[in-house]
């Protein structure tokens, strides 16, 4: 059983979900040959990235930024939103959705989810002041919101509005793509979500004034520094030696240390946790990223039927009382980019899954993700969104990514039965 365990390869929910050995040799091609060193930061790719974006949401513009969070600051700064202002916007999400906000000047209000993870309209009734400008409304998990009734109390209201899509690329709503019902919408091409270049995000819109804007924002932004394009080149041969020798330690030793020196890039920066603006972006979206993001959207499609094909796989198969499955196991617009379990000790399952090599994931553990940030700073109150308190205290999330086969769907199953 010892020899069995050890040969056995570890499953991930999260880790660089995507990475493929494709993306690392187009990375280590940027790396290590000295005629590709040029288009590190600029080139035809992140044009490319564009308009495959602008034809697939069928919509006036989509506008490329070094990141999501800063898609989201841009999109924030372009509608005019900034100091006195308020900005809607669920708990149960991330603190980089928070500091795009506080950036701006804008203070955030947080508004309590539904059995879905996603914002409750009922609960966004309730929180809606004289000094409230703006609605962000994310797509927790590929699980579209109840857009409808959100947008319908947005417009009554005279609410700005901006999709969170960061997990949703390829959702779907009433039969319709998120990302084109609001006024705006961002999306992430970090390393766990839909698509994955290690860094990178964009703003969909169809409207032209915002447009503008935000082009002349995007034009005025410098280009990112070649050292921070070589931490998120270096990222893609790490994590695919690191994914490949976990199961023998190699891999989280090696991980470890590329993160303790900054080698490769963090998904969260130490500044980011106590809300302080790191100063090697806001940046343009460097040309190499863009390169390893190309063929990631033309079979992004075949990705996510993937990620529907294991959720349903999950929901056949666990049978235990004790673990509650999605409610919304059945919506044919969701993608699944984790599927989400409540069960009553979170640390148990992932102590007696991690020693069957399955590294579970925790989107997220605390109403303000991640836990080791400075909460005082966000503005949250404990106690004011009791719902995402509960979902953060009790969720788990299982991988649906490329790397999860139908032969791992009961051995990941198996090791949640504890």
């Amino acid at each position: 059983m010892a020899v069995e365990r050890f040969l056995r390869r570890s499953l991930f929910t999260g880790f660089s979900p995507n990475i493929t050995f494709g993306q690392t040799t187009t990375a280590c091609s940027f790396l290590f040959l000295p005629w590709r060193w040029r288009r590190w930061r600029h080139g035809a790719e992140v044009q490319k990235v564009e308009e495959w974006l602008k034809g697939y949401f069928e919509v006036k513009d989509v506008i490329t930024f070094d990141s999501g969070r800063s898609a989201l600051f841009y999109a924030l700064t372009a509608f005019g939103i900034g100091p006195g202002d308020e900005v809607l916007v669920q708990a149960y999400t991330c603190v980089v959705v928070v500091n795009a906000i506080r950036w701006t000047g804008a203070r955030p209000v947080y508004i309590d989810v539904g059995d879905d993870f996603n914002m409750d309209p009922a609960e966004l009734e309730k929180k809606i002041s004289p000094s409230a400008k703006c609605l962000i409304i994310q797509h927790t998990f590929g699980q579209p919101a109840r857009l409808s009734e959100l947008l319908a109390i947005a417009k009554a209201h005279n609410l700005k509005t901006i999709e969170d899509c960061a997990h949703s690329l390829g959702a779907r709503y009433n039969g319709k793509k998120v990302g084109t019902f609001a006024d705006a919408a961002i999306l992430s091409f970090g390393s766990d979500k839909v698509v994955s270049c290690a860094r990178g995000g964009a703003v969909v819109t169809n409207n032209e004034l915002l447009t503008i804007k935000l082009r002349d924002l995007q034009k005025k932004l410098p280009s990112a520094k070649l050292k921070t394009v070589a931490q998120h080149l270096l990222h893609f041969p790490f994590f695919w030696l690191g994914r490949a020798t976990y199961t023998w330690g190699l891999g989280k030793a090696l991980l470890g240390l590329a993160k303790r020196y900054f080698i490769i890039n963090r998904v969260i920066w130490p500044d980011e946790k106590r809300g302080r603006q790191p100063d090697f972006f806001p940046c343009l979206f460097p040309n190499a990223l863009a390169q390893i993001l190309i063929p990631q959207l033309t079979s992004l499609e075949a990705t996510n039927d993937h990620r529907r094909k294991i959720a349903a796989g999950y929901g056949a198969l666990i049978v235990d009382k004790k673990i509650q499955k999605p409610l919304f196991g059945q919506d044919p617009g969701c993608i699944f980019l984790r599927y989400p379990i409540l069960v009553e000790h979170t640390a148990k399952v992932h102590t007696h899954a991690e020693a069957d090599g399955v590294f579970l994931g925790n989107w997220y553990d605390t109403p303000i993700a991640p836990k080791d940030i400075d909460m005082a700073m966000t503005g949250y109150v404990l106690g004011s969104c009791p719902k995402a308190e509960f979902l953060s205290a009790h969720s788990i999330n299982l991988p649906t990514n490329i790397h999860i086969q139908d032969r791992d769907i009961k051995r990941i199953v198996q090791s949640i039965h504890t």
